[in-house]
């Protein structure tokens, strides 16, 4: 398994939801659906058109993290630059559909497809009648978040296969100010929250660049595809079958050659439109050790790891403990299928 590149998807989406989601403070009755339609989508298109720096404190259980973020939507596509203000030096920058990861004397690349382009956003699919068969989707009232008014929007799943999310967003152009995710006893998961916000007609080029990866360097690194993405897998002996309720796959890559009359490694995504699960699978070398067997935890998310047919099974994705497992489960191998 690709264990840097695990954790820098790790760290890429734990930049992603913060202060506890209390009830308390949000002001008036939950409205129908269409009022809360109406903020996702301004949501959604504040995310795409709008620049923006500020710095936002995440939490996940006992770990607080102070961030700094600067955002740049243009003709050319959105840019972002995300970085640490405590602890070691981390960074990820987004730009031309790939993400560049820095770690302490570390750097990788994966994907756009891998990441979520804000770090407060769930990706709200175009599709909200979709969404609407496993979310109930609430306006809850107003509420203030770093000095600025906010609509509070509540994503409910309808049952035990995924996470909701509370979010605040500014009244005035429909930026997450604030985000939490909620497990299934609508306890905060992980939590962001900005402390200041500042929008800007247009993003000074020189914010956007890392000191710790010089433009020569950034242009020596092998572009993601390379790296990361593989092959697209057309046909494969490996199937996950009966799924949960709402989840399909959307991505199947093969990152490695078969060997020996077995698949190579492979990795499937599969999601409901909000939620997205993650199946990593490597042939193990005779006499290895798994990676990993049984539950765990990886960051917010939660992950389940096996053995079937001789292959490492890793499940990871930011839904319930028993999701990962269901699908882990329902993995098997074809022997009628190469």
């Amino acid at each position: 398994m690709k264990r840097t590149l695990l954790y820098c998807a790790v760290l890429a989406l734990a930049a992603g939801s913060v202060a506890p989601a209390t009830h308390g403070q949000v002001n008036g009755d939950a409205k129908p659906t269409a009022d809360a339609r109406h903020w996702l989508q301004r949501m959604v298109q504040s995310a795409q058109t709008l620049s923006y720096e500020g710095t936002f404190i995440y939490v996940q259980g006992p770990h607080i993290e102070a961030m700094r973020i600067v955002h740049g939507s243009g003709p050319d596509g959105q840019r972002q630059r995300l970085f640490s203000l405590n602890g070691a030096p981390r960074e990820i920058l987004v730009a031309n559909n790939g993400v560049t990861c820095l770690l302490p004397e570390q750097k990788a690349r994966f994907p756009g497809a891998d990441y979520r382009g804000s770090p407060f956003l769930p990706a709200i699919p175009q599709d909200l009648d979709r969404l609407e068969q496993y979310y109930d989707l609430r306006s809850l009232g107003e509420d203030r978040v770093a000095g600025l008014d906010a609509q509070v929007i509540a994503i409910k799943p309808r049952d035990g296969w995924r996470y909701g999310y509370r979010l605040w967003l500014d009244r005035r152009n429909g930026i997450v100010l604030r985000s939490a995710l909620l497990d299934e006893h609508e306890h905060p998961v992980e939590q962001l929250m900005f402390t200041d916000l500042q929008l800007k007609p247009a993003i000074d080029e020189a914010s956007l660049q890392s000191p710790a990866l010089p433009a020569v360097e950034s242009a020596a690194l092998p572009p993601p595809a390379e790296q990361a993405a593989g092959e697209t897998v057309t046909q494969s002996p490996w199937r996950v079958e009966p799924l949960p309720a709402g989840f399909v796959k959307v991505l199947h890559n093969r990152t490695s050659p078969a060997v020996a009359g077995r698949a190579g490694s492979e990795h499937m995504v599969f999601a409901d439109g909000l939620a997205t699960v993650s199946v990593f699978l490597e042939a193990l070398q005779e006499g290895a050790t798994p990676l990993l067997q049984g539950e765990s935890r990886l960051g917010l998310m939660n992950a389940y790891g096996t053995v079937v047919d001789g292959h490492q099974v890793l499940v990871v994705g930011e839904v319930p403990a028993v999701t990962v497992q269901r699908i882990a489960a329902a993995l098997h191998r074809d022997p009628a299928e190469k």
